[in-house]
């Protein structure tokens, strides 16, 4: 073979060694986690806790991934259809849940006809924090503290109406639980979410509500109702002169909600550390924990492992209070 021979064959080689090399570098690139927007979905209306604070966390979440988040509000059945949409979501990392005490405590334990378990089929990504409720009443009711609402109650039985957003919501188990440790009897009337609820009360339609602070505080701080305790272990920040429940006549009471980021279980490795690395990151960012806390929530600081411990046993502290109190959906 003559030397233009070889030097012709060299440069083919070459240029095919560039091209696999050039394709190589496409297909990692191709594979990088996130490549495309991510979907949260919110399994609450509009408005909910769960809404406001996927809302609050989703800018800085899409620079950390670098990505496009796309919030999707799936509403209905107390928050299952969104919980089971996230379940059998093709488990590539694109879809995430934001659930909460409701979608991964709560609802398991109160009906019995689910088609999936969110201990089995949802994985942690990043716990946001703990977030309390703040128990109130319409401002026309002449009720001035907890005490007073727990004696009105004990002289007349089921007389008193309280709102929540939904058989089995978070809002009306902690109000259950109230009942049970006051103990006193109050009539459920149960909507289609938080804000129907809140509006109720604050035209004057329903007395009572116990309702998550993030949710809460623009209208107690408005003077739009009366807020007469927390249901955290302590006080609230945004609300220092405002007892906790257990300071107001009830001790040992407590109801303390959580929200996080969930994946399908079966998302790959890969994926699922970038997001719980960009979670990790967001919510040890102090500008959004104090954007986190001025809406209630608390920091819990647990790692997702610890995250999945916390769940387990939350389920079964409600799992106690369904049964006692014999709350029943389905």
């Amino acid at each position: 073979m003559t030397q233009s021979g070889f030097s012709g064959r060299r440069a083919l080689l070459g240029g095919i060694t560039g091209a696999m090399a050039m394709l190589g570098r496409g297909a990692v690139h191709a594979q990088a986690f996130p490549a495309r927007a991510v979907r949260v979905i919110v399994p609450f209306p509009p408005g909910g806790a769960a809404d406001v604070l996927t809302r609050l966390v989703s800018e800085p979440l899409s620079r950390e991934l670098g990505q496009t988040i796309v919030i999707d509000n799936r509403v209905g059945s107390g928050g299952r259809i969104g919980t089971e949409a996230a379940a059998r979501a093709i488990p590539d990392g694109y879809t995430i849940l934001m659930g909460s005490q409701a979608t991964n405590s709560i609802n398991p334990e109160l009906y019995r006809d689910n088609s999936f378990d969110p201990a089995r089929d949802l994985v942690p990504v990043g716990l946001l924090g703990g977030v309390g409720s703040v128990i109130y009443v319409r401002h026309s009711l002449d009720v001035r503290s907890l005490q007073e609402l727990l004696e009105r109650a004990r002289q007349r039985p089921q007389a008193l109406t309280y709102g929540s957003a939904g058989i089995g919501s978070g809002s009306h188990l902690t109000t259950a639980l109230l009942e049970a440790m006051a103990p006193i009897q109050m009539t459920h009337v149960p909507y289609r979410g938080t804000p129907a609820a809140t509006t109720d009360i604050i035209a004057g339609r329903i007395d009572v509500m116990s309702d998550p602070i993030t949710t809460a505080l623009p209208h107690v701080l408005a003077g739009a109702v009366r807020a007469l305790a927390v249901s955290t272990p302590q006080r609230h920040p945004a609300l220092p002169d405002l007892p906790t429940v257990a300071e107001a006549g009830v001790p040992g009471y407590e109801a303390v909600s959580y929200y996080g980021f969930f994946a399908p279980s079966a998302v790959p490795a890969e994926p699922l550390a970038r997001l719980r690395s960009a979670c990790a990151k967001i919510i040890a960012d102090p500008v959004i924990r104090a954007r986190l806390e001025e809406q209630g929530i608390v920091r819990l600081g647990l790692n997702p492992e610890e995250f999945a411990a916390y769940v387990a046993a939350d389920r079964q502290r409600w799992g106690r209070v369904i049964r006692d109190a014999n709350i029943t959906a389905n």
